[in-house]
């Protein structure tokens, strides 16, 4: 889940998990890394995104992220994405 100014979306029953928990390969964490950065870089507080297009490409790009984390964790763990800013510019 993103929240403002969290470069790591990963959180657990105590809160804001680590960078690096959980574990990740290289390639999957610089694409987390960079959805996260897009949401801090371009999701206003009160305006949302700056456009229906970059809400919904924000927004699938989180989805095919969490296959690729669910591939990548123990099927024991248990991963769901919060996706809550889903808002965009009044007048769009």
């Amino acid at each position: 889940m993103n929240d403002y100014s969290v470069a790591w979306p990963f959180w657990d029953e105590d809160g804001l998990c680590e960078e690096g928990t959980p574990s990740l390969s290289p390639k999957l964490v610089t694409e987390v890394l960079a959805w996260a950065n897009e949401f801090n870089d371009h999701y206003g507080i009160d305006a949302g995104w700056p456009s229906e297009a970059a809400a919904r490409s924000h927004e699938r790009q989180g989805y095919r992220l969490l296959q690729l984390v669910e591939r990548e964790l123990q099927a024991e763990d248990d991963v769901v994405l919060g996706y809550w800013e889903t808002n965009r510019r009044k007048g769009l």
